[in-house]
């Protein structure tokens, strides 16, 4: 480190010229980054659970590419809201990208004509607005079993129009495009009815637009408030302005790496400009804290910058190398955004690490003031180091009853990590006071939910589905799975053959009274050959080409992935009793959401380990002691207790957004505590004795550990205020993390020292 230091200090302009040139060179990547959100970036191309979702989508297309559009009026059959309903359709499709647009005044009839079927509208549009008496359509639109729970509840005063956007055209930009669109149309008629818009597409791109909003808003406040308590603490503009000017790049070459190499925004790597906002005021910090005790010790501004490069330089190097490793064993994962999240982050640090070595001693040779903190003006370091002496003092005097009081309260903490639930669900992370889930509660209420489960039944042989059995089996299916409250309706070949037997039968629909299925596999083909007639389109909605393959839809609650899971595992074996010969695939976006969150348990379990793991042999590297090295992971797992006990007694899941809480936690306390470590191996080579090394630590390392800590507290307390609960509640729990980690650190972990009294192999 020496030799390095006194380099960049002979060529201290080509230093600021190089970092200026990368960091401009920077901002044209970094401005273009992309954010997306969709539940296949979660897996692997090769996963099984996407090999499946791509058989529905080969054979009937994507069940995630309809936005939908509805309204609630008692006079919903009158002659003016029709006409209203009819101009917001056509406006409708004039918008681009839109495959179809589909409302009740598109819905046929299915009619018997002499033994022949027909298809007719329910509505005649020229009856508009003269006629107003639409009684005898509404009893029967409200009874048909395709309308009911898609475009009209059964009580006829809610209403739903579905825009189909273009597969090939369905992309982050055009939706945004369709949703403005979707709002000019609207806002004429917004003072007549309350309108709500829903559907996963629409969910994903608001989700997006909220989230990039917020991004700017943490680094916006995080930002303020670092700054605020730089200035309280320093009271010189060169204590605020070179940590901030570390994170800022930092930030702006970790999005333009980002950028370049394929990545985007998403839910997890949102996170990350918080982190790193943190992580390098964190090394500057420690690294300023040194170059203003080596020159209060009467060092020479040279002398100061080496002896801060060697004395933290190598330390600090190793907190960034071991909070990176936490965060890179998320590369294990098999959910692909937790693997880019710790790739990206892991880089954020190191870069970190390296534009602080740079710039910092640069920087500082330039500097005209003796030091970065002002001791005339200044009062919080004075204070703090009168404080720490204390609790040196206490650690000393105490250390058995602060080891086994820290013991103590880790225990009752690990006891809430036994009540933590792993439950996830596709609309997570909003609070449901905003208008984005108030519109997808309007549906589940009046409708029907947007959660779709898709069962593909495969009977291995062309015409298979022409079946009286197996639609007899697929309605007992359905009953099956009615009985489930969370499951509001299910749709399929069997429905409509029901539809279609009934009329040729001639029978009017009776309320209560199940609809039948022809007891012949002849009439079905009889019926299946009319419907190719007409160009039925929900034949083609429910069948494949060759009718070898047949679809079921069951409109879902957004239950979440542990009762998902629950009801998947119940209705296995029905699906074995009922369809032993035919092959079923249980799918659609609702199974994606729920066995996502079973991956990222295994996930998180398995990166924890590597991380934990690693952190040891290099602990144990560093005082080649394997005592010292169990003696250091203390501090470093009683802040992930922690945060797991608080998640467990407050009922918070495990869930895509809230895992990877664990891996900042462990980030967070791997930090902190090997600053200490590092500090106190420096002091014990100086002075051959443990207990004035330890001493000597915790004041001027812990100086810089509380300092740090207050402005982890800054910066990652600003996620509190987010619209994302799941956000919200890591802002909470980092936070938890950061103070649990801090009194580990000062407290438990140089008692541990005094008490067991290893041998040191230095």
């Amino acid at each position: 480190m020496k030799r390095f230091g006194e380099i960049i200090l002979a060529h201290p302009k080509s230093v600021l010229f190089g970092l200026t040139v990368i960091l401009f060179i920077s901002i044209f990547p970094a401005s273009n980054i992309r954010t997306d959100f969709n539940l296949e970036g979660f897996y692997p191309e090769d996963d099984p659970v996407i090999a499946d979702y791509e058989k529905l989508e080969e054979e009937f297309g994507r069940d995630d590419n309809s936005i939908i559009i509805g309204f609630q009026s008692d006079s919903l059959f009158s002659g003016k809201v029709l006409t209203d309903l009819n101009n917001i359709t056509e406006q409708f499709r004039e918008i681009d990208y839109l495959n179809e647009v589909i409302s009740i005044l598109d819905a046929q009839e299915i009619k018997s004509i002499e033994g022949d079927l027909s298809f007719d509208p329910y509505f005649d549009l020229t009856e508009f607005p003269q006629n107003d008496d639409f009684s005898e359509i509404r009893k029967n639109i409200t009874q048909d079993p395709f309308l009911t729970g898609t475009l009209i509840n059964e009580t006829g005063n809610a209403t739903a129009i579905v825009l189909r956007i273009n597969e090939e055209e369905n992309t982050f930009f055009n939706r945004n495009d369709i949703i403005g669109s979707v709002n000019e149309v609207l806002a004429d008629y917004r003072s007549d009815y309350e309108f709500h818009i829903s559907g996963i597409p629409y969910f994903r791109n608001q989700y997006v637009n909220l989230l990039n909003g917020e991004i700017v808003m943490y680094i916006a406040i995080s930002s303020i408030l670092i700054i605020l308590l730089l200035w309280y603490i320093y009271r010189t503009i060169w204590g605020v302005l070179f940590p901030m000017v570390i994170v800022w790049s930092t930030l702006l070459l970790t999005v333009a790496i980002i950028q370049l190499t394929g990545g985007y925004l998403e839910i997890m790597s949102s996170t990350i400009a918080p982190i790193l906002l943190c992580v390098g005021v964190a090394d500057a910090i420690h690294m300023i804290s040194k170059y203003d005790d080596a020159r209060e010790s009467g060092f020479s501004k040279h002398n100061s910058i080496i002896e801060m490069l060697m004395t933290l330089g190598s330390a600090t190097f190793l907190t960034s190398v071991t909070t990176a490793i936490g965060f890179a064993t998320l590369m294990t994962s098999t959910v692909m955004p937790m693997r880019r999240f710790g790739i990206y982050t892991a880089l954020g640090v190191l870069l970190a690490y390296v534009i602080t070595i740079f710039f910092l001693p640069v920087i500082l040779s330039r500097l005209k003031s003796k030091r970065i903190f002002d001791e005339k003006t200044g009062s919080f370091y004075p204070l703090l180091q009168k404080w720490l002496y204390k609790i040196s003092s206490l650690n000393r005097l105490n250390y058995r009853k602060v080891v086994v009081f820290g013991l103590l309260t880790t225990i009752l903490f690990s006891i809430g990590i036994t009540k933590i639930d792993v439950n996830g669900k596709v609309f997570d992370d909003v609070s449901d006071d905003t208008e984005l889930m108030q519109d997808s509660y309007f549906f589940t209420d009046n409708i029907a939910p947007q959660f779709p489960m898709e069962f593909l039944i495969n009977t291995g042989e062309p015409e298979g589905v022409i079946s009286s059995d197996l639609l007899k089996r697929v309605a007992q299916f359905e009953e099956k799975l009615l009985e489930y409250p969370e499951i509001h309706k299910v749709a399929g070949l069997h429905t409509l053959i029901k539809e279609v037997h009934r009329v040729l039968s001639e029978k009017e629909r009776e309320p209560g009274i199940e609809l039948s299925l022809p007891d012949s596999d002849s009439a079905i083909a009889q019926y299946i050959l009319l419907m190719e007639i007409n160009e039925a389109d929900e034949l083609y909605n429910l069948v494949d080409f060759d009718y070898r393959k047949l679809r079921i839809t069951a409109q879902t609650e957004d239950a979440g992935s542990k009762r998902i899971n629950e009801i998947r595992d119940e209705f296995r074996s029905e699906m074995e009793t009922l369809f032993p010969n035919e092959e079923v695939t249980v799918t659609g976006t609702t199974i994606l959401s729920a066995d996502l969150t079973d991956k990222i348990v295994y996930s998180l379990a398995w990166s924890i380990l590597l991380a934990v793991l690693a952190i040891t042999i290099i602990m144990a590297m560093l005082f080649k002691s394997f005592k010292m090295a169990l003696i250091a992971l203390v501090p470093n797992l009683i802040p992930l207790i922690i945060v797991g006990g608080v998640m467990g007694f407050a009922g918070v899941d495990i869930k895509p957004s809230t895992a990877v809480i664990f891996t900042i936690a462990l980030g967070i306390a791997v930090d902190d505590s090997i600053h200490y470590l590092a500090r106190f191996r420096i002091e014990y080579l100086r002075r051959k004795a443990m207990f004035p090394s330890l001493t000597a630590t915790t004041v001027r390392t812990g100086r810089a550990i509380v300092v740090t800590s207050l402005i982890l507290v800054a910066g990652f307390g600003t996620l509190i205020t987010s619209a994302f609960t799941s956000t919200a509640m890591m802002g909470i729990l980092v936070c938890t993390t950061i103070v649990g980690a801090l009194l580990a650190d000062l407290f438990v972990l140089p008692s541990l020292f005094y008490w067991l009294k290893p041998k040191l192999k230095i």
